[in-house]
C-alpha cells in the first residue's frame, strides 16, 4: 500500500500520475470531476489521492477553471447593522448553510461606508475575484444590482427588485403572508386594523401593505388611511408610527416586521394599553433570534435560512435559467392576537 506522503501538499499532477500508472491529464480530469474517465482508473486516482493525503493547489485550479469558489453576499448596510439585525443574522446564517453543501466560501461586501455612500463596488465584485454574488433587495440596492447585471455579474436577488428581467430571484410571500395575519385578525372579531409598517422605499414595504389591504376587502371592510402608518422598520420607527395610529382608535394592529412590533408594544404599554386585550397585534418575521416579547407575539413565518440556502443552490447550478422563487410563509399562533394559549 502507497504510505502517506507528508509532503503530499508539494506533489505534482505528474507525481500523482505516476504513483497511479496514469497520465497527469487524467488525474486533472478526476480533480475536476470530469464525466470521460473510466471508474476503475478513476477509483486507482482517488485512491493515491487518499493515501497520500494529497491536496490540489487551490490557485492553480482556480486558474484552470476559472472559479474562485468565492460566493459575494452584497448588502448595502453598515456592519454594525448587518451583525445586529436578526433579518441579516439568519440571512447569512442560510448562506453559510448553502456555502457548505455546496463546498463554496461567503465573502461578505457591505457596500455602505459610515458616511451613507454606497456607489463604490470594490473590483473585486465587479471584476472576477468572485464567481458569483447574493445582493439582498433594499433601498439603494436597484442601482448596484443594474450595474451588476450591465457587466455580466452571475447574480441572485434576494427580495423584490424594481425590475426583476432577466434576474434569478428568491423572496418569500409577503403579500400573502400579510393578508393571512390580517385575516387572523378579523377572525377575531377586529375591525378596526391598524397597519404599522416601513415606508414604500423598502421593497418589502409595499408588498405587505397590499396584503394587508387584500384582506379587508376581502372581509368587506372599508380601507381607512388613517389606520395606516408607515416608518423606519425599527424598534423606534414601530414607536412612532403606533403613537400617531392610536387617534385613530385601533382594536387591532398588524406590524410589517417583528422588530416593528416592539416598538408597537413600547407605544402601548405607554398610553396604557393591553395586549391583546385592547389592542391585538399580530407581526411578520419569526426569526430564530428575533424579539421575546410578553404575551408571545403572534406572527408569519418567513423560511430565511431556506431563501439564503435556494439562493446559494441557483449560484452553484450552471444551468439555471432566470426564475423568481417565491417560498411560502406560515402562521405562528401566539397570545398577541387573542388565541387562548392555555
Amino acid at each position: 500500500m502507497t504510505q502517506r506522503d507528508d509532503g503530499a501538499g508539494h506533489l505534482t499532477l505528474e507525481q500523482i500520475g505516476m504513483r497511479a500508472g496514469v497520465s497527469r491529464s487524467t488525474v486533472s480530469r478526476v480533480l475536476n470531476d470530469r464525466p470521460d474517465v473510466r471508474p476503475e482508473v478513476r477509483a486507482r486516482v482517488e485512491a493515491v489521492i487518499r493515501e497520500t493525503g494529497y491536496e490540489p493547489n487551490a490557485a492553480a485550479r482556480a486558474l484552470v477553471s476559472k472559479r474562485s469558489g468565492l460566493i459575494g453576499l452584497v448588502m448595502l448596510t453598515e456592519v454594525d447593522e448587518l451583525f445586529g439585525d436578526p433579518y441579516h443574522a439568519a440571512l447569512v446564517n442560510g448562506i453559510q448553510q448553502g456555502c457548505a453543501e455546496h463546498d463554496l466560501i461567503l465573502a461578505i461586501f457591505p457596500a455602505v461606508s459610515p458616511d451613507g455612500h454606497s456607489d463604490a463596488l470594490t473590483p473585486q465584485i465587479t471584476q472576477r475575484f468572485v464567481d458569483g454574488v447574493i445582493v439582498t433587495s433594499v433601498p439603494g440596492s436597484d442601482h448596484v444590482i443594474d450595474v451588476l447585471r450591465a457587466r455580466g455579474k452571475r447574480m441572485v436577488v434576494v427580495g423584490h427588485p424594481r425590475d426583476g428581467a432577466g434576474l434569478q430571484r428568491v423572496d418569500v410571500e409577503n403579500r400573502e403572508g400579510s393578508a393571512t395575519a390580517t385575516t387572523h385578525l378579523i377572525e377575531h372579531g377586529r375591525r378596526r386594523i391598524g397597519f404599522v409598517g416601513a415606508t414604500r422605499e423598502y421593497p418589502f414595504g409595499g408588498d405587505r401593505l397590499d396584503g394587508y389591504r387584500d384582506a379587508l376587502a376581502a372581509a368587506g371592510i372599508a380601507a381607512d388611511d388613517s389606520l395606516v402608518q408607515l416608518d423606519q422598520p425599527t424598534e423606534d420607527g414601530g414607536h412612532r408610527a403606533t403613537a400617531a395610529l392610536l387617534a385613530a382608535r385601533p382594536d387591532a394592529i398588524f406590524a410589517a416586521t417583528d422588530t416593528i412590533a416592539t416598538g408597537v408594544y413600547r407605544a402601548l404599554a405607554e398610553a396604557g394599553k393591553r395586549v391583546p386585550g385592547d389592542v391585538a397585534v399580530v407581526g411578520f418575521d419569526g426569526l430564530p433570534r428575533g424579539p421575546r416579547l410578553e404575551p408571545e407575539l403572534t406572527t408569519v413565518v418567513q423560511p430565511v435560512l431556506d431563501v439564503a440556502r435556494t439562493a446559494i443552490g441557483l449560484l452553484a447550478d450552471d444551468d439555471a435559467e432566470p426564475q423568481s422563487i417565491v417560498l411560502p410563509t406560515t402562521l405562528r399562533v401566539g397570545g398577541s392576537c387573542g388565541c387562548d394559549q392555555r
